[in-house]
Order: structure tokens, then sequence, then C-alpha cells
């Protein structure tokens, strides 16, 4: 049985010494190759459909009343961007539909605040609170007030005395 042994430990050791180690050495430089590179989708693509997308325009909010929204125009594409996931009609559309959107918040909060009639929060919370707060008072009140009467009793009496 040790022979057996013996023999798969010598088997295991010259395959050890034969196969390169599989795990790197921590402190060994890692070497870069052209096949550790990613193929990426503009390297896939025809050149004019890897074209990056251009940023959207930036909307200034106007102060004054609402000028008429002017469609977005394709910018020409800059080196050196990342590929993006919208296409650029698509992220010119978006921008300036997020464009009105921020023109008709603006309007509204320029807008007058008028109260309307009837009552306000403040007023429901007053009438729901009052029967709430009168039946604590009725609880602890007196208590309240005796205990410190009693304490303010002592007081006197301790002064007068001392």
């Amino acid at each position: 049985m040790e022979e057996i042994l013996a023999s798969i430990r010598s088997i295991l050791n010259e395959e050890e010494l034969k196969a390169p180690s599989s795990t790197p050495d921590p402190d060994a430089p890692l070497e870069l190759t052209e096949s550790m590179l990613i193929e990426t989708l503009s390297a896939r693509m025809p050149p004019e459909a890897a074209q990056p997308a251009t940023p959207p325009p930036v909307v200034a909010l106007p102060d004054g009343p609402p000028q008429p929204q002017l469609q977005p125009q394709p910018q020409a594409p800059e080196s050196g961007k990342r590929d993006s996931l919208l296409d650029p009609l698509a992220s010119a559309a978006a921008a300036a539909a997020l464009g009105q959107l921020a023109q008709a918040v603006a309007r509204e909060r320029r807008a007058p605040v008028h109260r309307v009639p009837g009552p306000s929060i403040e007023d429901v919370v007053r009438e729901e609170m009052r029967p709430l707060l009168k039946a604590w008072l009725d609880q602890h009140l007196p208590g309240m007030v005796e205990r410190l009467v009693r304490a303010e009793i002592e007081r006197v009496m301790n002064r007068s005395e001392g």
C-alpha cells in the first residue's frame, strides 16, 4: 500500500514540475500583452457608425416669459468621448423635453400662491388637537399644580426657618 502511495506522490511531483504554475507569483510584475485586450463595440462597428454621441445641450431657464422652444441641432462629434447608449438625436430630443419640463416647473414656482377658501391644515390640526389636549389637561393638570404648589410651599417654609 505504501508503495502505491509513494508512486502516486512521485507522479504528482513530476507533473507539478512539468506544468507551469497556474497561480501567478504575487511579487512578479504583471505583463500586459495584446491578447489581453478586449474588443470594444466601436472596433466591431463600421467607422461611420462608431461616432460617439454628442452631449445634450444645456438649457438655461429664462427669467422672463417663456420663449418658443427651438429644436436642438446635433453637434459635431468630439474625439476621445466614450460610446453613448443614446443616439445623438434621441439624446437631443430627451434634453429638449427635459428643458420644457424645467421651464414649466420654473413658471409654476413663480406663480403666486392663492389661498383656497376653507380651513387650512393648521385649522384642521387645531380642531383635532383641542379635545385631545383638553382630556390630557383634565387628567394631568390638577396633579401637576398640586405637586408644584407643595414644592413652592416647602421652599418658602425652609427659607423662613433658615
